[in-house]
């Protein structure tokens, strides 16, 4: 099929062309398609459920809201994990999903079951609703709104935040793949309505009452129309509030017919809702900030551009002195990923492209080879657009040219060797379209022949990749893209392999008019002086070596043990995020007076660091993220390392920063980065690399747990940034009301909760519309009667009878101390110490964490720990390695006994992995690299890799002993010498590709660096390996000729002899076998034969068969009781009788003539096997004879190729000889040893065969003698024409038959008749009938078809033998030409073939013969010699054939 593929290709250059651009230019124009990232998104399949509910305590909002949602969707089909988050006014439960399940089917699910939980949460405590859609790469641009300098006047929060929620949010939002424009800080402007509760209580009017009166006089309504002059009148009833004044002259209550006014109780103003979060940003207070939500899976790159074309619009629009600050862009990170992939790529293509033509030394061929490069890249990069993946540090983070292009190497080195070869004819041809023929014969063959093995290697790589594919969770979204594109390049090689590259391989290269040495060959050569000694001496010292070897393996474990490990590098993405922690319960205006005192320091501390602070403060208004008012995120934004000037290592800095904000006392702080924070938050639902989670019960006593943890692991080497979630400590005033009270003023507590929620949370009464903006009317108390617990106490209160009494009369208001946050996880409650990991491994962390917790920290019953953040990713990650690295290196070994067919060379091979895994974990070690997710697929992708040059070896080893290299030693270091060139091809290739990934450091080039590491350190070991300890270990074992286990001893070949014998005489059985004659062989052929015995068995059978012609009816008896058939003395007669029916005679003459006849067939068919037989093994014997005369024959010419090489290196180094004609001779050599080869397969294989006939394994035939061939006759088809006169008899046999069929049959019957009463009597009697058959239409119809098939037998006897006549006088014609032409081939060879022989052998002893005319004469006799023995076995099988065709039954 490929070979087809190829000729095609060749055949239709033009088509192979355009196909390859059309392919190059889609992926062009998937480039400008393909989205890109920074890295995968790996965030999990969840939903969030967002209630708000901004009244609410925090025990409360977990009992009345988060646990219902927990405990109704807790059975959702698919759901993976529950965790919610339970704050003052805020419930957050996050739902994860199996990512099997989807996106969108979870939603609907939920939807449904919102409806239920709605039901089940109390009125007026918040209506649950869905987070959107995004993940955590979803925050994709996040802006401030600011203003210039000078207008800080005109503009005051309340003012931007406006701005923001009904222009520039309402702008954004119609963008394609925009899900939700989150706005923080500010303030949300609403008219509050400021009651001044002294004067309700001297009025005697409640708060409900203003409430309930705003809330009656703010509306519209309609009264459909009416009819009037032919048009129609709408009715519409306009009560909407228009300005303040008219909320000012609502009446509130009517005392003694005198109306009380709004205006009389309240004040009017424009206030703000109650704030859960702010910004600040760059030391200069308060801003607003808008965040922009990307929809999961939308396009990231043409979002991006889409919102900054939308923000240029929106500018020019805004008011002035206003303008959008972008703080944080996600563009400019893929900018600088992408930039690490490219700069990545384009090096590393140029390393590879170095790496050909150093070790080629041909441009033309370099430029070919490395054409794939972009090939295979624009091939990727295409199918990656059609599947939909991501371009990113990843999915982009392993493509090697250097194993990407191996295939071709192969391809393009073996097409350049042939072109050299046939150089002369190329050049002797005059007319250019013979030229081209030329160049696509070369490239034709050369591919169609390297083609198997290009793609081998190829294919282990991709095998290698397939467990990758099986990863789930997230490493499987994090390293599937990577091993997918990888894939994708191969494909794309393996495909351009075997069309683009013959086409372009016969357009462009050319073979050279002179073969000179250049810089390869000499690059090569002394890299084979420096090798061959080491050689030599490991040679010489096997055990010293292979224990050096075991020792490194040892070693490397060790060495593995004390590494450590983390999940993947952390990507630096060059900005970092600083979480203060404050005390819980800190004020908001208090968190942000720090916040910007914070943001002051560094920015005047860091001036050359710190481009811009942003400081977001709790929570957003869509609180996807629910922070405490205490709790910050300061996003800094980092100025180019190359303007740092305090330090320009991060880590160092973000100490600094540390040191600098100590000037703030009591006040902790944690670093991490943006994507990490979301993607840590998100996946496990914390924030930090460890997550210490302690599960219980008590809120209170969890915390103390926490306390002691933190006390314990405080002094862990590279534990940083000790935090414990904040769960306790939040200031309250608690409000206890006394029923006793409440019954005596008879009052219930849902009429006093709603009073003192709206005194000082406030209530909504409906809205001011100021044009298309609409603001809340929110009735509190004025702000002044709303400052200290005593308000609380002082709130008027309505009872019985419309008086009044204080809040305090009816409750116990105190301060209260209560839960800040509640976190669950699957419905527990947890506590988190959260531990960030710093200049150490993750793994070494939290092995001494563990260790300390185990020693001295012992928790009560019904508590418990497990270890979350990104340890729970590694731990989850290496789980799945466990499996997948194995099936990794089961595939690999599997494959590579497919290649080889034997355990024994399959394991040699396999020991390139351990040896891999030294120079990796060591390479590791020296770069001071943990070992990580990354590594680990570093190492699946090596142990592909390294297999391929010990395969290369073994194969080429295995060739040369095949063509007669005895000796192991010899077989060896010829082999690596042979060899050396593209083990060093593929081992630095493939190394150097990655090189500029593992020394890269650029933006994202940490994670891709340890993979990198892995691969190079891997390969130097393994190709040590393969040049060093694999020869040793072959070797060694090739000596072997068996193991005795009782006692051990190894037992070595006896290599000389052995081998000598096998090569001249096949085995030593052989040798010591009789010599068999054909007579013979007949002989014991049919006596052995199981289908002649068959046959035996079935004349016997025919022969038993013929004592069946007289086959009559069974014997009917019976006894026959009938109350119908009375005797004489009156009672029923007993009747026993006798029956017997038989055919008509004639008929049992006809069926005995048919066994008759079918008895001589079956005789006959056994004469014809027998003919049979014995004719093939006449074949067989002679085939032996005459492949054993050409052995000998091809035996001896290697013979003299062997001495003649030997003559033609002296004369190489002499400078006499040219490299090329060394070359040539070297090529015709291999020929006539493949020949021999082949000649020997054949012998071997007829020999078996003839030896299962013979029942013999061991045997020589005679020296062959041609004889001449008789004609062949009429006599031959004697047994033929017979058998088709039988099969005519047995046909009109059939015929009597059916017609005797149409004659009656005979029935005689005997019968006596009793019974047992007197007086008795016997009665007899007998019977005598005719069965005629009066229906005899379908057996006459039967006759008529059998005489039909009689008639058209006799026609196919005719025609049977005039083929017969024709096939013998055409055969006859044939074997009289083939006789004419082997006796003049035995004249020639006999008269002159064998003088020419002793001519040559005497002229290459005494030197006297050049190169051209030795080659050219022994290219003669070759081609003659071949070309009789080839004539022999046609007319022998010619004419064997044809005879055993006419004895086939």
């Amino acid at each position: 099929m490929i070979s087809r593929i190829i000729r095609f290709s060749i055949n239709n250059k033009l088509l192979i062309i355009l196909t390859t651009l059309t392919i190059a230019a889609f992926g062009i124009y998937s480039i400008t398609q393909i989205p890109l990232g920074a890295v995968p998104d790996i965030t999990n399949n969840q939903v969030q459920i967002i209630t708000t509910s901004p009244n609410l305590s925090t025990q409360d909002v977990e009992q009345f809201i988060t646990y219902p949602i927990e405990l109704e969707m807790s059975n959702l089909p698919g759901i993976k994990e529950i965790r919610s988050v339970s704050k003052f006014g805020i419930s957050l439960v996050t739902l994860v999903f199996n990512d099997q399940v989807g996106t969108y089917l979870p939603r609907q699910l939920i939807s449904e079951k919102l409806l239920t939980v709605s039901e089940k949460i109390p009125k007026d405590f918040g209506t649950p609703s869905m987070g959107p859609i995004t993940t955590g790469l979803g925050e994709i641009y996040q802006y401030i709104l600011d203003v210039k300098p000078g207008y800080e006047e005109k503009y005051n929060a309340t003012e931007l935040r406006t701005l923001q929620d009904w222009y520039i949010r309402r702008q954004l939002a119609g963008i394609n793949g925009v899900v939700e424009i989150n706005s923080w800080g500010g303030y949300l402007k609403q008219y509050e309505i400021a009651v001044n509760p002294e004067k309700l209580k001297s009025l005697n009017i409640t708060l409900l009452d203003v409430y309930n009166s705003l809330y009656a006089n703010n509306s519209v309504a309609g009264g459909a129309y009416i009819e009037k002059n032919d048009q129609s009148y709408f009715i519409r009833g306009d009560g909407l509030i228009k300005n303040v004044d008219e909320i000012l002259k609502i009446v509130v209550k009517t005392n003694q017919s005198i109306p009380i006014l709004l205006s009389d109780v309240a004040e009017v103003r424009e206030g703000y809702a109650t704030r859960f979060g702010a910004i600040t940003a760059n030391g200069k207070g308060e801003k607003v900030l808008g965040q922009i939500m990307m929809l999961k899976g939308a396009n990231s790159n043409i979002v991006i551009n889409d919102v900054k074309n939308r923000v240029e619009e929106i500018q020019k629009h805004l008011p002035e002195g206003v303008f959008i600050n972008p703080i944080n862009d996600r563009s400019e990170l893929i900018a600088k990923t992408t930039f690490t992939v490219l700069e990545n790529l384009i090096f590393g293509s140029i390393i590879v492209f170095l790496i050909v033509f150093l070790l080629l030394g041909n441009i033309r061929s370099s430029i070919v080879i490395s054409s794939l490069i972009p090939l295979a890249l624009l091939f990727t990069i295409s199918v990656m657009y059609l599947v939909g993946i991501d371009v990113n540090l990843m999915s982009m983070g392993a493509l090697d040219f250097g194993v990407i292009i191996d295939g071709a190497v192969i391809i393009v080195e073996y097409i350049m060797v042939q072109l050299w070869l046939q150089k002369d004819q190329y050049f002797e041809a005059s007319i250019l379209g013979e030229r081209k023929r030329i160049l696509n014969a070369v490239s034709y063959d050369s591919t169609s022949k390297m083609m198997n093995s290009a793609i081998f290697g190829q294919l282990i790589v991709l095998i290698v990749f397939i467990p990758i594919y099986v990863l789930n969770g997230v490493e499987g979204k994090m390293f599937r893209p990577m091993a997918m594109s990888f894939s994708f390049a191969l494909v794309g090689a393996i495909f351009f392999g075997f069309t683009w590259v013959p086409v372009i391989s016969s357009i462009f290269l050319k073979p050279s008019k002179k073969l000179k040495s250049n810089f390869s060959d000499r690059l090569v050569s002394f890299v084979h002086k420096m090798y061959e000694p080491v050689l030599t001496w490991s040679y010489r010292h096997k055990l010293l070596v292979w224990l050096t070897a075991l020792s490194s393996l040892v070693f490397t474990f060790f060495l593995f043990k004390s590494m450590g490990g983390e999940f993947v590098p952390t990507l630096d993405e060059g900005d970092y995020v600083i979480q203060p922690i404050i005390k819980s319960g800190t004020s908001l205006s208090k968190t942000i007076q720090l916040t910007t005192q914070m943001e002051q320091i560094l920015l005047e501390k860091f001036p050359n660091e710190v481009d811009k602070i942003v400081s977001r403060i709790g929570a957003a208004e869509v609180p996807t993220d629910p922070m405490g008012m205490e709790e910050v995120d300061m996003i800094i934004k980092l100025k180019p390392k190359s303007k740092w000037k305090t330090t320009d290592n991060k880590e160092e800095l973000a100490n600094q920063f540390k040191n600098a904000l100590s000037a703030i006392p009591g006040i902790d702080y944690e670093f991490t980065q943006p994507i990490e924070m979301r993607f840590n938050e998100l996946i496990t639902g914390v924030r930090s690399d460890l997550a210490i989670k302690i599960f219980g019960e008590d809120i209170e006593r969890l915390n103390q747990l926490a306390l002691k943890v933190k006390s314990l692991i405080k002094d862990v080497p590279g534990a940083a940034d000790i935090s414990i979630e904040k769960t306790v400590g939040l200031p309250q005033m608690l409000v206890k009301y006394k029923r006793e009270k409440l019954a005596h003023y008879g009052i219930d507590i849902e009429k006093l909760n709603n009073i003192l929620s709206m005194a000082f949370g406030g209530a909504v009464s409906g809205s001011f519309f100021e044009g298309e903006k609409r603001f809340d009317i929110v009735v509190k108390l004025s702000e002044e009667f709303r400052q200290n617990i005593e308000d609380i106490k002082m709130l008027p209160v309505p009872i019985l009878n419309d008086k009044m009494v204080p809040l305090s009369e009816l409750a116990d208001i105190d301060y209260y101390s209560g839960p800040a946050k509640i976190s669950r996880e699957n419905t527990h409650r947890r506590i988190v110490v959260n531990v960030n990991v710093r200049n150490r491994d993750l793994q070494s962390v939290v092995n001494d964490i563990q260790q300390i917790l185990t020693n001295n920290f012992k928790l009560p019953s019904g508590y418990y720990i497990q270890y979350g953040g990104q340890f729970e990713n590694l731990q989850n990650a290496l789980k799945r390695l466990m499996y997948a690295v194995p099936i990794a290196l089961l595939l690999i070994f599997i494959f590579i006994h497919f290649a080889l067919r034997s355990l024994k060379k399959a394991a040699m091979v396999f020991l390139a992995v351990p040896l891999a895994t030294v120079g990796g974990v060591t390479l590791l070690w020296l770069r001071d690299m943990p070992f990580s997710i990354s590594a680990g697929i570093g190492f699946i992708a090596l142990f592909g890799i390294a297999v391929m040059n010990g395969i290369v070896l073994i194969e080429h080893m295995d060739e040369l002993e095949q063509k007669g290299v005895t000796d192991i030693k010899e077989r060896v270091f010829r082999a690596v010498k042979d060899r050396l060139r593209p083990v060093l091809l593929t081992a630095s290739s493939a190394a150097l590709g990655f090189l500029p990934m593992a020394i890269s450091s650029s933006a994202g080039a940490e994670v891709q660096r340890p993979l990198a590491t892995v691969v190079i350190g891997g390969l130097i070991t393994s190709t040590m390996l393969t040049l060093i300890a694999l020869p040793l270990l072959y070797a060694f074992l090739e000596s072997i000729e068996t193991i005795r286990w009782f006692p051990f001893k190894i037992v070595r070949k006896s290599s000389v002899p052995i081998l000598l014998l096998f090569l001249f005489m096949n085995s030593n059985s052989m040798a010591q076998s009789k010599t068999l004659t054909l007579d013979e062989a007949i002989k014991r052929s049919v006596e052995n034969s199981l289908q002649l015995k068959s046959n035996q068995q079935q004349i016997l059978s025919a022969k038993m068969l013929k004592k069946t012609s007289y086959d009559i009816e069974k014997t009917k008896v019976y006894n026959q009781y009938d109350e119908n058939n009375f005797a004489e003395n009156g009672h029923p007669l007993q009747v026993f009788g006798i029956e017997q029916s038989f055919r008509f005679p004639t008929y049992f003459f006809a069926q005995k003539e048919w066994y008759n006849t079918n008895y001589q067939l079956v005789q006959l068919r056994y004469e014809k096997q027998k003919r049979f037989i014995e004719t093939y093994v006449t074949l067989l014997y002679r085939q032996i004879q005459i492949n054993d005369e050409k052995r000998k024959f091809f035996r001896e010419v290697d013979s003299l190729y062997t001495n003649y090489q030997h003559l033609l290196n002296k004369s190489f180094e002499m400078g006499n000889t040219t490299k090329m004609e060394l070359l040539n001779f070297q090529l015709k050599k291999t020929m006539i040893q493949t020949e021999y080869q082949s000649s020997e397969i054949l012998f071997q294989n007829i020999y078996k065969e003839l030896g299962w006939y013979v029942g013999d394994s061991a045997f020589i035939t005679v020296p062959f003698d041609f004889q001449d061939i008789f004609t062949l006759s009429d006599t031959l088809f004697m047994l033929n024409n017979k058998m088709l006169e039988l099969n005519k008899q047995l046909l009109e046999n059939e015929i009597k038959i059916e017609k005797n069929k149409l004659l009656p049959d005979i029935t005689i019957q005997y019968f006596n008749g009793s019974n047992a009463y007197s007086p008795q009597k016997a009665y007899n009697g007998y019977q005598l009938g005719l069965s005629i058959p009066l229906f005899f239409g379908s057996q006459a119809a039967k006759i008529k078809s059998l005489k039909l098939n009689t008639e058209a037998y006799d026609y196919f006897v005719q025609f049977k033998i005039n083929e017969q006549k024709l096939k013998m006088n055409q055969m006859n014609e044939l074997l009289q030409k083939q006789f004419i032409r082997i006796t003049e081939y035995r004249k020639v060879l006999k008269e002159e073939g064998k003088m020419l022989f002793e001519l040559l052998n005497k002229n290459l002893t005494s030197g006297n013969i050049d190169y051209f005319k030795w080659i050219q004469s022994i290219e003669n006799l070759i081609s003659l010699k071949k070309d009789y023995y080839q004539l022999l076995n046609d007319i022998y099988t010619n004419y064997y054939e044809f005879l055993r065709m006419n004895y086939e039954n």
